[in-house]
């Protein structure tokens, strides 16, 4: 078997000698310090910058501002009366209100910045939101949830419920993270598969009782790796176990977590489809979730979309295959056979791209078709709303100050998080600060652990 997965990469060996190079320079260099990254894009002027950072601040205002009113308004009472009476009933509650919410979440940072979606098989695409689906994609971007809840949100032809299989940390980030664990009850991994196994089980088996369906998204991947030390090595770790395995070295994707999908399966177990999902992003002609080890690479976040109102949108190319197992199957050797796939699939297109062929990739898909006018009006009755709740209670002035407070406060946070880090992390709005902080706190440990190993070595 691995002999035949071994040939399934098509790096030649100069190919995977140069990529070999590249990643232990890569992996050598990350000892140097983040490296960092600019905000709206290269060549940009500081007029441009300023402009589009404001843009994307008050984009972010606007969806904190918006959930916050829909989870406090609308969610938790349902959460406190509901859910006690009937998890069926809070269950659809929640399903209608999640459609409500769902456009203005990617309304400012993916519509009005122009980004532009592609599909190679809309008709998967459409079967799998008819029924309990499993999506495993790669993980090339901070906003594969965003993406997830713009493809369910899309009325071609149905509009479905889609949930996510994220780290146990998001659901504890404000506002975005509490909706999704108050409001959507995502699935939230400790990576302990002992743990794990528990949690995703019980939430999978509540949903069947009640016959809800979710189009269930997830990283098999599990983490986007940056630019450090940390990141470097664990990227070496997935490229030196792919040769334990017997392939290649994956250039474009880190190996996938299969053990979960064993208890996942359950999801799809009333005859739902499990797809496999491959993601690019492209900006001006060029991908950005390129080489894991590229110093070119972008890991796109909430932010790159919104710069695309000021600068160049981007593009979201998916394309989605079939995958059959179940829990008995080999998934360990069924991921890794579709991962060498993966790899393979975004080092096509990236050779495209590099040639100048953006227009020849453009044709093997179909673009998606807009939400335009319906994100518009729902976006209009969240400040409707907002603009009635406060003239009725009389706190006009309080909310405006309070909206004020919240766009100088994600502009201040998000802005420090940058410098401290290097690069903006805004899958969900204060992580980049938030796991700023953090890091921070890690690293110090670590360098204070290290000079302490060499005292007692010495």
């Amino acid at each position: 078997m691995c002999k035949k997965m071994a040939t399934a990469s098509n790096l030649t060996a100069a190919q995977e000698k140069k990529s070999s190079a590249a990643a232990l320079l890569a992996l050598d260099n990350a000892s140097l310090g983040p490296l960092r990254k600019p905000l709206v894009g290269a060549g940009s002027g500081l007029i441009k910058t300023v402009l589009v950072m404001a843009y994307s601040h008050a984009a972010l205002c606007a969806l904190c501002v918006n959930v916050a009113f829909d989870l406090i308004i609308y969610g938790l009472p349902a959460y406190v009366l509901l859910l006690p009476f009937s998890k069926r009933i809070f269950r659809l509650y929640m399903g209608g209100l999640i459609n409500y919410t769902t456009p203005i979440v990617f309304n400012l940072p993916m519509i009005l910045s122009g980004t532009t979606f592609h599909c190679d098989s809309l008709e998967l695409l459409r079967t799998c939101k008819k029924t309990n689906s499993l999506m495993l994609a790669n993980h090339g971007s901070r906003i594969d949830w965003m993406m997830g809840m713009y493809v369910g949100y899309i009325a071609d032809p149905i509009r479905c419920r889609v949930g996510f299989v994220c780290e146990r940390v998001i659901q504890y980030m404000p506002l975005i993270g509490w909706y999704r664990r108050i409001v959507c009850e995502d699935v939230f991994v400790d990576r302990s598969f002992k743990v794990d196994k528990i949690n995703i089980s019980s939430n999978l088996n509540d949903f069947h009782d009640d016959n809800v369906e979710r189009m269930l998204f997830l990283s098999p991947e599990g983490v986007v790796v940056d630019f450090g030390e940390r990141d470097m090595q664990y990227m070496q770790a997935c490229r030196d176990f792919c040769k334990e395995f017997g392939v290649k070295p994956f250039d474009y994707v880190l190996t996938p977590r299969y053990k979960g999908q064993t208890v996942l399966v359950e999801h799809v177990k009333n005859g739902g489809k499990i797809t496999s999902v491959t993601m690019a992003f492209i900006r001006d002609g060029e991908l950005l979730n390129c080489e894991m080890w590229s110093k070119e690479r972008v890991i796109p976040d909430i932010y790159t979309l919104c710069a695309g109102l000021g600068g160049s949108p981007v593009d979201i190319f998916i394309s989605i295959k079939e995958l059959n197992f179940n829990a008995d199957s080999d998934i360990k050797t069924i991921m890794m056979q579709d991962y060498v796939r993966k790899d393979n699939i975004l080092r096509e297109w990236h050779g495209l791209l590099k040639a100048g062929k953006l227009d020849e990739l453009k044709s093997r898909f179909t673009k998606f078709k807009s939400n335009f006018w319906s994100a518009q009006v729902i976006q209009a009755l969240h400040g409707l709303q907002l603009y009635l709740f406060a003239s009725y209670f009389d706190i006009t002035s309080q909310i405006a100050r309070s909206v004020t407070y919240m766009f100088f406060f994600i502009a201040i946070s998000h802005t420090l998080g940058w410098i401290m880090n290097g690069t903006s992390m805004e899958s969900v709005p204060f992580e980049t600060s938030i796991k700023a902080v953090l890091m921070k706190v890690f690293n110090t440990k670590h360098k204070q652990d290290k000079k302490s190993t060499a005292k007692k070595s010495n």
